[in-house]
């Protein structure tokens, strides 16, 4: 089966949702596309608005002057692209992000790129054109404070630029403060032990934070399940999942 007309989707892997313009866009893994779904009314036929485009992990829609700007994570050609309203070609930003899992941008139109295969986070600075290490070491893969391994969903908070990293082969979420040199974790074990009580969590591939209550919200993969996790908390609650496939978000 095709599953590649407009009101279908083939292995999506992950979605981003425009609250400005109540849009869905769906990163369309098995059909290299990215879809677009108006959320006024469902169900929708969903737009083709990037095409031909390989493994595509994770999307960022950011506000501009002249309409949307989509930044797509891609694992299969090792970088982040963005495409303008109504472009045709994507340009690439930043350097190479091997194994490009994850992708954000911040108010400044910083864009930060989680690197599975050099287990870090990349920060680009459009401004100065320099990409720096803001979590992880590069090239190294641990389970101790400084570092990552395999990190996969991404999340920064705005206001004072702390990344958490789903540090995947590490069954936990870690928090970086901006410029320090060692993460904290906020969710799963610190040891990297992996596990499916309610203090564990097993292939984590996705992050989301309320900034104002601090509550992390957690694709807890291996274990099929949305785990939730108040500020400072031991454990975390099942609010969506437990049986079925894989999650993404």
């Amino acid at each position: 089966m095709s599953l590649n007309k407009a009101d279908q989707l083939k292995e999506p892997e992950a979605i981003f949702i425009h609250k400005k313009t109540n849009t869905l866009y769906v990163a369309d893994l098995g059909n290299e596309r990215i879809q677009m779904f108006s959320l006024n009314k469902l169900p929708a036929m969903g737009t083709t608005v990037i095409f031909n485009i390989t493994y595509p992990t994770k999307i960022y829609v950011d506000d501009v002057i002249n309409g949307e700007t989509i930044y797509v994570s891609l694992e299969g050609e090792n970088c982040v692209k963005k495409w303008t309203k109504e472009a045709t070609h994507g340009v690439k930003v930043g350097g190479e992000c091997l194994y490009c899992s994850s992708v954000w941008v911040d108010k400044e139109k910083n864009v930060y790129m989680a690197s599975a295969a050099k287990h870090c986070v990349f920060k680009w600075s459009p401004r100065t054109n320099i990409t720096t290490v803001v979590a992880g070491r590069e090239y190294y893969a641990g389970s101790t404070s400084d570092n990552l391994n395999s990190p996969e969903g991404i999340y920064v908070d705005e206001t004072s630029g702390t990344v958490y990293v789903a540090d995947y082969a590490n069954n936990r979420i870690q928090k970086w403060l901006k410029n320090a040199p060692n993460g904290t974790t906020v969710a799963g074990l610190s040891t990297s032990a992996k596990g499916s009580d309610a203090e564990s969590l097993s292939r984590p591939t996705a992050v989301w934070v309320d900034d104002e209550t601090h509550v992390v919200y957690v694709t807890d993969s291996s274990n099929e399940r949305i785990q939730r996790w108040v500020y400072n908390a031991s454990m975390g609650d099942t609010i969506a999942g437990g049986l079925g496939m894989d999650a993404e978000f």
